[in-house]
């Protein structure tokens, strides 16, 4: 093969190179614009709410949301049953309480009403007592106070006492006597309040 022929075989080479390089560039714009119509279609239809690839994701989210959904309500139903039952034991509770407060004050109102009466009780007795020894004393005969206020009177003479042995005899009148065990008893029943406040 000669220069001339070579010559035009490189020429021919170099316009089929061309030809190719054109093509593969209106190819690769082509592909371009397809992929680009492609992904723009692809957006359409997620914006729309069509395109397999959101409806699937979007049809569990769903799913998962209608699950939680049904738990929490299930667990709101829970909380409130158990808030109701503490209300409820709460307030058994203070009815009980109160209840048997009311019992504990009652009966103590009651034991203190009572204490009142017997003291008023005692001091009556006491009081009906020296009043009645008052009163033999200043309006009785003159023979039933001599012989209250006399301890040696004729009746204590006639019957001498006799004792044997180191006791030791007082002469006090049947008075005298009535209103030391009238203090005694007042003061015993004072001392005996002291100790039940005590306890």
């Amino acid at each position: 093969m000669d220069e001339a022929e070579c010559e035009v075989r490189r020429i021919e080479c170099l316009y089929d190179m061309s030809d190719l390089e054109k093509q593969f560039a209106e190819l690769r714009e082509q592909l371009c614009r397809e992929r680009v119509q492609e992904v723009e279609e692809k957006l359409d239809e997620v914006i729309a709410g069509n395109a397999p690839e959101y409806t699937q994701p979007l049809a569990q989210l769903q799913e998962n949301m209608q699950i939680h959904i049904q738990v929490a309500g299930i667990l709101k139903e829970l909380k409130v049953e158990a808030v109701r039952k503490d209300y409820d034991c709460e307030l058994q509770s203070a009815h009980q309480t109160f209840e048997s407060d009311k019992i504990l004050v009652s009966a103590q109102v009651r034991e203190e009403l009572e204490e009142k009466i017997r003291m008023l009780e005692e001091d009556r007795d006491s009081i009906d007592i020296t009043s009645d020894i008052w009163n033999e004393l200043h309006f009785g005969s003159k023979k039933k106070r001599k012989q209250l206020t006399d301890p040696m009177g004729p009746e204590k003479r006639r019957k001498p006492i006799t004792v044997s042995g180191p006791y030791v005899v007082y002469m006090l009148s049947d008075a005298d006597i009535l209103e030391d065990w009238t203090a005694v008893k007042k003061a015993v029943g004072v001392q005996k309040r002291k100790g039940e406040l005590k306890i």
